[in-house]
Formats: C-alpha cells, structure tokens, sequence
C-alpha cells in the first residue's frame, strides 16, 4: 500500500510537468530576418541569419540603425552572428562580433560575445536568462 501511494505520487507529478520544452528545437528555426530588440547600440538593427555553403549558421547585417558607432564601424552585409552552436535540446549558443571588432583585434582582445538563447516561440529569441540581455524579434 505504501509503495502504491509512492507510485501514483510520482506519476502525478511527472505528468503535470510541463514537457513542451523537453522537444527539440530545429536549429532551421533560425532563418529568416530578425531585428535586435533592447540591446542599446544595437537596437533596430536587422540581421538575416541563413546556412552558409558549410551549413553553419551565420547572420549578415540587412538594415543598420542611425547609432553613431553603428553607422562608423558596420555596413550592410557586415557578418554579425558569427555562429550558432546547440548546448541542449532547446538551448543554444549564439556568437556575436563586437563592433570595431578590427581594433579590439589590433590590441589583443576578444572580437566576439557569446549569448546563451533560448526561443520564446517561435517569432523570438531571447538572449541570456530571460531575456536579460536583449532578443532578436523575427521580422514578418
């Protein structure tokens, strides 16, 4: 009697756990035209992310916003998110050039941040824990 009560215990509350996550997430989910949205500098900028001729996913600059920086040290076609790597089923990894990224190189520094990202639908990215550190919004 004891263990049937363990038993139903568990299965209720394993089937009350939400498993829409648990599904992988299609790296092709991806592609399209997104726009950087609460991300200072880079907010308004559109980026459109498609397979390379390797098969890797990359992101070019398809509209710059009116960011002084912006405007100085990136152009139209400019590689943005250098790559886009899966940590789980629905977790990935999305590695962004720095801005000026020719002199951070020239003094030795790193020329690329990475974000952890996760999909908040399917129309969303968000950046960091929940969002903390900007998203990318898919543009319709």
């Amino acid at each position: 009697m004891k263990y049937l009560i363990v038993v139903l215990t568990l299965l209720t509350l394993a089937s009350g756990c939400d498993t829409s996550k648990m599904k992988e997430t299609p790296d092709t989910q991806f592609e399209g035209t997104w726009v950087l949205t609460d991300r200072g500098m880079f907010e308004g900028i559109e980026v459109e992310i498609s397979k390379d001729a390797k098969g890797n996913l990359t992101g070019v600059v398809k509209k710059r916003n009116d960011n002084k920086y912006v405007q100085m040290f990136m152009e139209e076609g400019d590689k943005l998110v250098s790559g886009i790597k899966r940590n789980s089923n629905f977790e990935f990894v999305i590695s962004e050039k720095k801005i000026a990224a020719p002199l951070f190189s020239a003094y030795g520094q790193g020329t690329t941040k990475e974000f952890k990202v996760t999909f908040d639908g399917k129309d969303k990215i968000l950046l960091g824990k929940d969002g903390i550190d900007g998203s990318y919004v898919r543009v319709k």
